[in-house]
């Protein structure tokens, strides 16, 4: 570097050293402090300004979890942001009995199952995704919301696959979820093999006290000739029925 580079880098630095000063001031909080500021710029201090920046740091992290979180939720574009209708008594007390199920499952982790039955329309997906998403916004929490038939799909379309994937991996998938969706739990194509998915995923998350939230056009008592008895039999340990017992909202808002 020649005379006239090193005497420009030096003029560089004692212009900028010229426009920093120390400040002294104190906080209510934290004391006194000197900092150093721009020239003519106010006191601030530097224990709560490390706080405010750490408390930003923390905000953008959950806002990409978040994010993340609701991506991998795969709710319908139907349901995002929408809210479940609850007008009459019995609207509300499923709605409570979805609260009753949240305070459960945060309150402990454990096995729980949340049973919405039906006749098509009454908003029984429409809740669990208001659900869904409130859990996604107001906890840690990782939510999957699938039919049964979509969910055996995507594990049966590993068969013979050769980009990796592999039926036991898209079973871990599933099984390891915080929170399961499924609906239309009575609705998927009945094989010994489709048969076997479901009850493999459900006593996995019974194992590991993974809750899941079961929804179906039949009464719970109804659904063991469409789930098997073994996954019949675990729908019915710690959980939430709701009945969605009035008639169907779509017909009534072209009425």
């Amino acid at each position: 570097m020649n005379g006239e580079s090193l005497e420009a880098v030096g003029s560089f630095f004692n212009d900028f050293g010229g426009r920093l000063a120390m400040a002294a001031g104190s906080c209510e909080v934290h004391g006194a402090a000197s900092v150093l500021v721009r020239t003519g710029a106010a006191w601030h201090c530097p224990r709560c300004l490390e706080a405010e920046m750490a408390a930003d740091t923390e905000a953008m992290v959950l806002a990409e979890s978040r994010a993340w979180r609701m991506k991998v939720a795969m709710i319908p574009s139907k349901y995002v942001g929408a809210m479940f209708p609850a007008a009459t008594p019995a609207q509300k007390g499923v709605r409570s009995t979805v609260a009753s199920f949240r305070d459960f499952i945060l309150r402990e982790r454990q096995w729980a199952t949340l049973i919405m039955t039906g006749e098509t329309g009454t908003g029984k997906t429409l809740l669990a995704c208001e659900f869904a998403q409130a859990l996604v916004s107001k906890t840690p929490l990782t939510v999957r919301y699938i039919t049964a038939a979509g969910m055996i799909s995507e594990i049966q379309a590993t068969y013979g696959s050769r980009d990796g994937k592999s039926s036991e991996t898209e079973i871990m998938r599933f099984a390891q979820y915080d929170v399961l969706i499924l609906d239309e739990i009575d609705a998927y194509r009945a094989t010994v093999d489709a048969d076997m998915l479901l009850t493999e995923i459900i006593n996995r998350r019974y194992n590991e006290g993974k809750p899941i939230v079961a929804i179906s056009n039949q009464a719970l008592d109804g659904l063991k000739q469409f789930v098997g008895a073994r996954v019949h039999s675990r729908l019915y340990e710690n959980s939430f029925p709701c009945a969605f017992t009035w008639g169907d909202f779509r017909r009534a808002g072209a009425a």
